[in-house]
């Protein structure tokens, strides 16, 4: 009787993945939230880049390239430095990466939307007998991204809301709540003495009630402006926390909705 002994590099690299999943590797929970939705069971979703810190701003390790050398399908935003580093290190031709071509604000529940569509198409080029299941639970994430954002504005139907003053990253999310965000900000290195005294009149000369920080850019830039000026504070996050964006936006606007009362 003859035997056939194979490499053992062989039989890992002809394995398939388990469960048959699709292995998914993001540089963001933003963009892994809507890949999960979208894939549901036939897929195993993982975030290089730690929701708390900013992604612009992140280190590689070697766990994570190890981890995107796994991977099926590695999708990132396109604005991330260290991503053609990540990239050049990975030695699996099996590796599949594109880049989302969605830029705007995907807080955002129009946006949330929109890429729920497109990820809906990156997954069916790896999976094709899905196609149809991940076109229908786009669909359904998108119903239950209405009903989340019907709710959140909701909490402030009725409410007198002050004028901000913000970071950035959170005015796009602000003005869809219908703020009026009078001024916005950078990171707290970017903040130059004379823009805090232009900020700081800006919102003596607006009657700004609440400052709002950006939880990755820098959670504490504005509280001494808040402090300066007698006004309230508060931190969003722009990346979901727990993994899910439908969380990460009710949670802001309870945030938010708190100091309305």
């Amino acid at each position: 009787m003859k035997y056939l002994f194979l490499p053992v590099f062989l039989l890992i690299a002809c394995a398939p993945h388990p469960e048959n999943k699709l292995v998914i590797v993001t540089s963001t929970t933003l963009i892994a939230s809507v890949a999960q939705a979208v894939g549901g069971n036939r897929v195993k979703v993982s975030t290089i880049a730690p929701a708390g810190m900013c992604p612009g701003q992140f280190d590689l390790k070697p766990s994570d390239i190890a981890a995107a050398n796994k991977a099926d399908l590695l999708i990132n935003h396109g604005w991330e430095a260290w991503f053609d580093q990540l990239v050049k290190a990975i030695n699996n031709p099996k590796v599949h990466h594109v880049t989302t071509k969605i830029a705007d604000d995907w807080m955002l529940p129009a946006v949330q939307k929109q890429e729920a569509f497109e990820m809906a198409g990156f997954l069916s080029e790896l999976d094709t007998v899905a196609k149809d299941s991940f076109k229908m639970r786009a669909e359904i994430y998108c119903h239950r991204i209405d009903s989340v954002a019907d709710l959140v504005r909701q909490m402030f139907k009725g409410k007198k809301k002050p004028k901000l003053l913000a970071a950035a990253y959170q005015a796009p999310f602000l003005s869809w709540l219908g703020f009026d965000v009078v001024a916005t900000y950078g990171r707290p290195e970017e903040i130059t003495g004379r823009e805090l005294t232009h900020l700081a009149k800006v919102g003596i000369d607006s009657g700004v009630g609440i400052i709002v920080d950006n939880l990755q850019s820098g959670p504490d830039a504005g509280l001494e402006l808040a402090r300066s000026l007698n006004a309230k504070h508060v931190t969003l996050t722009n990346f979901p926390l727990q993994g899910k964006y439908l969380e990460a936006l009710k949670e802001n606007a309870q945030s938010l909705a708190r100091l309305l009362e």
